[in-house]
């Protein structure tokens, strides 16, 4: 088995993970239509989230967080910009940002909902959750994990006050993703040059749609190391631990990579 032995709950959120991992619905942004020029900028430009993610409301809150993750997977997979990279830098790039990625993408499909119907922010629903799998292999405490949500629903909230759109959310996700500095690449200057594309993207996106917000461009640019205030370990833990188990992140996404 690909998970170690947990409790019923455990395993039972472990099969929903096998069979999410093997799905056949499409929660891609492919049939999405783009903004801009795919010559230019090579970044799929969604106009909206896939309805596809908004059509299983009986959904646990780890289900939807491994949609998510692999819409963000595949998002980055699509990229002919990304394609083009070594393989090897493509999977050190979304090993790197996998979290920032998937939190961008949680926070652009919480937006359109109730505050108090989105579950993936809610301290409530995460707490309930730990009590209901006390005998889950989890170190966390409830104070601890009441602290890491809070947290992100704030960070959530900063987001939604600034009502980014989802062309920004795809600039945003690209510079995240496009991370020059990142340790081990092959070919750095080439993805220093992507991500210099993905700020030349949304500084004129902001420009020419937000024309009476003149800081809107560094306003959002500054509220991208908010995605880092909680660690991918805790993001790990929180979201996806009780389904993965023991299985390592790395291996995770490569097999969300090669589905």
């Amino acid at each position: 088995s690909q998970f170690p032995s947990a409790g019923s709950n455990q395993r039972k959120e472990q099969r929903r993970w096998q069979r999410l991992l093997h799905d056949s619905i499409d929660v891609t942004n492919d049939e999405e239509p783009h903004t801009g020029s795919r010559s230019d900028s090579n970044f799929i430009m969604p106009q909206f989230m896939s309805p596809n993610l908004y059509a299983h409301q009986h959904e646990t809150v780890y289900e939807t967080s491994a949609r998510l993750l692999f819409m963000a997977v595949k998002w980055a997979k699509n990229l002919p910009s990304f394609a083009r990279l070594s393989f090897r830098d493509q999977v050190i790039l979304l090993e790197e940002s996998w979290s920032e990625l998937f939190l961008l993408n949680a926070i652009q499909w919480c937006i359109p909902l109730d505050p108090t119907g989105c579950a993936l922010f809610s301290v409530a629903e995460h707490c309930n959750n730990l009590e209901n799998n006390a005998n889950g292999d989890t170190c966390t405490t409830k104070e601890e994990l009441a602290a890491d949500v809070r947290t992100l629903h704030e960070i959530f909230c900063k987001y939604k006050a600034v009502l980014v759109d989802p062309a920004e959310f795809a600039c945003l996700k690209a510079i995240v993703l496009f991370r020059p500095e990142t340790r081990g690449l092959k070919d750095p200057a080439q993805i220093e040059n992507l991500q210099d594309q993905a700020h030349v993207m949304l500084s004129q996106h902001t420009k020419t749609q937000f024309t009476a917000q003149i800081a809107r461009f560094g306003r959002l640019l500054l509220m991208l190391p908010l995605l880092r205030m909680i660690s991918s370990h805790k993001i790990e833990s929180i979201y996806f631990q009780r389904t993965i188990g023991n299985t390592p992140m790395e291996k995770v996404l490569c097999d969300m990579y090669k589905n």
